[in-house]
């Protein structure tokens, strides 16, 4: 309603009940005027509550990107842990393939060393010296054995599958890239397993005795190591008898390893 309509509503209304004069005209427009003023405060109420509204709106907009964009960012990380565990899981299964593999090579390896005819050559298995008067038939059929078992340790020589091959993967073993702690120590566990088995141990003195010597073979010189082997003692007395003659013979040399 227009102010020239409110004029008119409440001049007829002051009229009726009475009014007149210079009272009419200042009532009259006192009603306007606070009329006028109601609806401008209901205006800005309504403004107002407008105003909110779209920010209230934008704000939950916005509350909802956010979350969209949370998801978006976990169900990525997701993603990317689960590649890395499928990642992981394959050079497992690498691993443990080429474990088998090892395993399986060894056995092969020592069949073929037991039951079929092995040619054995310079280009192949190195500097092998045969007796000149044994032809190739006797050497591989030899009804003793001891040929026979000349070629399969020569064999296990040359893959590293002897005493001295399991002895120095043992020493040597690492983690490889990807690979879990327990397959690392279970296959570390496997070498020192085949260390012990091929070096013939089978009681808990001689486990001690394989150990310790190992290890304090590896704080001495090179030429003390080769004489201590070439004599090969089998317990500590005779290690430490070793050690003596060695020591006796050079008593100006040292066995420490420099």
């Amino acid at each position: 309603m227009s102010g020239l309509d409110l004029y008119a509503e409440y001049l007829d209304l002051g009229v009726r009940l009475g009014r007149s004069g210079e009272y009419l005209s200042a009532w009259v427009e006192d009603k306007v005027r606070q009329d006028m003023e109601r609806s401008d405060r209901q205006i800005e109420r309504e403004r107002k509550r407008e105003e909110m509204g779209l920010q209230k709106q934008r704000g939950e907009m916005e509350l909802q990107k956010h979350r969209e964009e949370m998801e978006m960012q976990r169900e990525e990380r997701e993603m990317q842990k689960q590649k890395e565990e499928m990642e992981l899981q394959k050079r497992r299964e690498e691993i443990a393939l080429q474990d088998r593999r090892e395993e399986r090579e060894l056995k092969r390896l020592e069949l073929e060393a037991e039951t079929k005819k092995l040619e054995i050559g310079s280009k192949k298995l190195g500097q092998v010296i045969l007796p000149k008067d044994l032809r190739y038939h006797h050497y591989m059929t030899h009804p003793s054995g001891g040929p026979r078992l000349s070629v399969k340790r020569v064999l296990l020589q040359r893959f590293g599958y002897d005493r001295n091959g399991f002895r120095s993967k043992f020493l040597s073993v690492k983690p490889q890239e990807a690979e879990d702690f327990g397959t690392f120590i279970n296959r570390a566990r496997r070498y020192f397993d085949r260390w012990v088995e091929l070096s013939g141990v089978t009681t808990l003195e001689g486990l001690s005795y394989l150990v310790c010597s190992e290890i304090a073979l590896q704080a001495c010189n090179e030429d003390f190591v080769a004489y201590v082997k070439d004599r090969s003692p089998s317990d500590i007395v005779s290690l430490k008898t070793v050690a003596s003659a060695y020591m006796d013979a050079r008593p100006n040399k040292s066995f420490r390893r420099k």
